[in-house]
């Protein structure tokens, strides 16, 4: 006989008990499934009396061992196989929709033209946020193999005089138009830093890995610009390479001027860019000498 079904709470819904009959289905035993969806047996069989309550039909045969299901039963079985797949399915769905939101700010960080950035900057405060964020990237034997150089509002044009000098040994015959762009290099964006790669000699951690550290760190600082609301970019070109520019910068001769970088608010956006598909960037390794094997090892 089957067990009384109690009052039916305003809560309970015959969708609550697609996951026990399917339990009970797997297993073809009332303690197998109870266990299954940590109920006693006790639990599960009122549980179903409850459901064939509301649905009004009978969806098992009631008996101990287990005596199977109705052809009501089955049907509804059907019904709930197809329910707890489209749950499922839902919650695949939704779980990739919380990863994408979860990183919709870091999709969206796009560098920046100087020319698109206007004011205000990047306060004194929100630079030492970025750079705590740099300090945060990866860094194989924590040596921050880098540094930044601030330039304040007075010293832009001195920076701007040291960039046509820049050009001039580059181009002794550069063009009024062209040392005028080399000097706005140095002022058009609110706020312009320096990157500078430091590295240092360690027998553990090679400079190719100091390189890739600092690399990470710039990453991280412009991540940190765009979630802060600021766009930013970094800019090289030859001037990086030009020692008098170099050593009036105060680089020293173990270090290497990376780039410019410019910080402001976006006052234009940029245009649309097209991205490769992620898959594109994956490969499956495949051997290409078969190896000794390891199972004996």
């Amino acid at each position: 006989m089957p067990p009384r079904a109690e009052s039916l709470s305003s809560d309970f819904h015959l969708a609550d008990v697609a996951p026990q009959l399917l339990a009970l289905q797997r297993t073809l035993d009332w303690g197998g499934a109870a266990r299954v969806c940590a109920l006693s047996p006790e639990g599960l069989q009122e549980s179903i009396a409850r459901a064939e309550a509301e649905y009004g039909q009978k969806l098992v045969v009631w008996g101990d061992p287990f005596a199977g299901f109705t052809a009501t039963g089955l049907q509804v079985l059907e019904w709930a196989r197809s329910l707890t797949d489209s749950v499922e399915e839902l919650k695949q769905v939704f779980a990739a929709s919380r990863k994408r939101a979860a990183l919709a700010a870091l999709m969206g960080r796009r560098s920046i033209s100087p020319k698109r950035l206007g004011e205000p900057g990047p306060s004194q405060e929100d630079m030492d946020l970025m750079i705590e964020a740099a300090l945060c990237a990866p860094d194989h034997g924590s040596l921050h193999p880098w540094r930044v150089l601030t330039f304040e509002p007075d010293q832009r044009q001195a920076l701007a005089c040291l960039f046509m000098e820049e050009k001039l040994r580059r181009d002794p015959l550069a063009s009024r138009a062209d040392l005028d762009r080399a000097m706005e290099h140095a002022t058009r964006s609110p706020v312009l830093l320096a990157f500078i790669v430091s590295l240092q000699e360690r027998r553990n951690v090679p400079f190719r890995e100091q390189w890739l550290a600092a690399g990470a760190a710039i990453g991280n600082f412009l991540n940190a610009a765009h979630q802060l609301g600021f766009g930013g970019i970094l800019l090289s070109g030859d001037r990086c390479f030009d020692p008098t520019l170099k050593a009036a910068l105060g680089v020293g001769p173990h270090e290497f001027l990376a780039g410019f970088i410019s910080l402001g608010s976006i006052a234009a956006a940029p245009p649309a860019r097209r991205k490769p598909q992620a898959q594109s960037m994956r490969s499956q390794w495949a051997p290409v000498f078969p190896g000794p094997s390891c199972a004996s090892a």
